[in-house]
């Protein structure tokens, strides 16, 4: 069943793929949209990928305060940039830029979580003192982690 619904049916859409200039070095911007039409997600890549092994691939969850404000409670604009730096150093690569907020709880939760941390609580703790659940960001794996796909 898996494969036949892989083989027929498209659960993203590329809807537009732009030259993206940055000082990690440039790159084609490709965006794309989900089935239900509901999320959009962009993702920095350097050159074509087809045919190419061990390509290095950077799955990022959104984080506008570490990505954009550079807030240093975290460290995820500095890992959003080294991501693109080896990207652009391999030649070859992939930044997927998951439109997930604080992991998928949303903004609005994250700086309650902030608001926690200002009290002592770690991270994990602020995020299981609102009711979330420790996600794989918070294990062994962290958010450090690269894939490549061969």
């Amino acid at each position: 069943m898996i494969q036949f619904r892989r083989a027929r049916e498209k659960l993203v859409e590329r809807i537009e793929v732009v030259k993206l200039p940055t000082e990690c070095g440039d790159f084609d911007l490709y965006l794309y949209r989900s089935e239900d039409r509901r999320a959009t997600s962009p993702g920095p890549r350097l050159r074509e990928l087809a045919g190419k092994r061990n390509v290095l691939v950077r799955v990022h969850s959104e984080c506008l305060t570490g990505d954009v404000f550079g807030s240093r409670r975290c460290d995820c604009g500095p890992q959003l940039h080294q991501a693109m730096r080896q990207v652009a150093e391999a030649g070859c690569g992939v930044v997927v830029y998951m439109r997930q907020e604080g992991r998928g709880i949303g903004l609005a939760p994250k700086i309650k979580a902030y608001k926690l941390q200002e009290q002592g609580y770690d991270t994990v703790e602020a995020n299981q003192k609102l009711g979330f659940d420790m996600d794989c960001a918070s294990t062994a794996w962290g958010r450090r982690s690269w894939r490549t796909w061969a």
